[in-house]
């Protein structure tokens, strides 16, 4: 199996070396068209496997073996380059790490699923805040609306995040409504422009038409169960519940710590989305790779 990586920003970058620390069985691979970029210029003097080729090199790969494409580029680009690989997808595997609507939702918390030919990562607030709506309107059936609030540091936010805020908002109240049932909510996201950056941080609110102790209980053991399962792949993951007597509504805040392996720690955003794409290459390692 051979991991191939379009796009060597700050999240490409990061994901090759994730993907390399988990000592994968294949071959890694990342690939942009600008040899004279800040990342191409890093891979060179990190000696990774790099090729300026762009799409053009990475389609040459697809036609033999089984091959996972992680594409780490922009919204806008994505969709160009999957016009030029959907139909190459036989064998092989194609991860998107952008907020375009390609592929389909898929989230390593919920690893039993079947993963697709196209998978859609939907955003880090969706990787983030996602399993906590799912596994709380499971336990709390008379959830009617929920809001996503995420702040994340200005400085982990570079052209491609500024670029694509709106495909952000829209894709992730998408994936809550179609993964949750629950369509009445709303997403909104705040870049924080403090100094010294601030960790990443997700506040999920959660309408009930009632609540009491006894569903705050309920939801506090899920909440549990949600940081043993995310953590096995995202360790600086961290979910809170908060709530008052007599109150309709309840809130999980979550926060991430980056493992700073080429992010700083405060781009826990960033984290979520390579660190949840390299567990779907671990996925699909075990799958194919007896």
């Amino acid at each position: 199996m051979r991991y191939l990586i379009i796009g060597s920003g700050k999240i490409g970058i990061d994901l090759y070396i994730k993907l390399k620390k988990l000592n994968l069985s294949g071959e890694i691979l990342i690939f942009n068209r600008n040899k004279n970029s800040v990342g191409a210029k890093y891979c060179k003097k990190r000696k990774f496997n790099y090729s300026s080729g762009g799409v053009k090199h990475l389609i040459k790969y697809l036609k033999s073996g089984r091959n996972i494409i992680f594409d780490c580029t922009s919204a806008e680009a994505s969709k160009k380059i999957y016009s030029q690989i959907k139909n190459k997808l036989k064998k092989n595997f194609y991860v998107n790490l952008t907020p375009a609507p390609i592929g389909k939702y898929f989230i390593p918390y919920f690893s039993e699923a079947r993963i697709p030919k196209s998978i859609n990562m939907i955003t880090c607030g969706g990787q983030s805040s996602v399993p906590a709506i799912i596994e709380m309107k499971k336990v709390i059936k008379d959830i009617q609306y929920v809001e996503v609030i995420s702040s994340i540091a200005s400085q982990s936010a570079g052209k491609a995040t500024r670029e694509n805020i709106n495909e952000y908002i829209i894709n992730t109240q998408r994936a809550i409504g179609e993964l949750s049932d629950i369509n009445k909510n709303k997403v909104i996201i705040n870049l924080n422009p403090s100094n010294p950056p601030v960790n990443m941080m997700n506040s999920i609110f959660f309408e009930c038409k009632r609540i009491n102790l006894k569903k705050i209980r309920i939801a506090s053991s899920v909440l549990k169960k949600i940081n043993k399962t995310i953590k096995r792949y995202i360790p600086g993951y961290n979910a809170k519940l908060f709530y008052r007597n007599n109150e309709n509504f309840f809130r999980v805040t979550i926060r991430v710590v980056g493992s700073g392996d080429y992010l700083s720690t405060f781009a826990g955003n960033l984290d979520i989305i390579t660190s949840s794409s390299a567990y779907i290459g671990k996925l699909l390692n075990e799958k194919y790779n007896y």
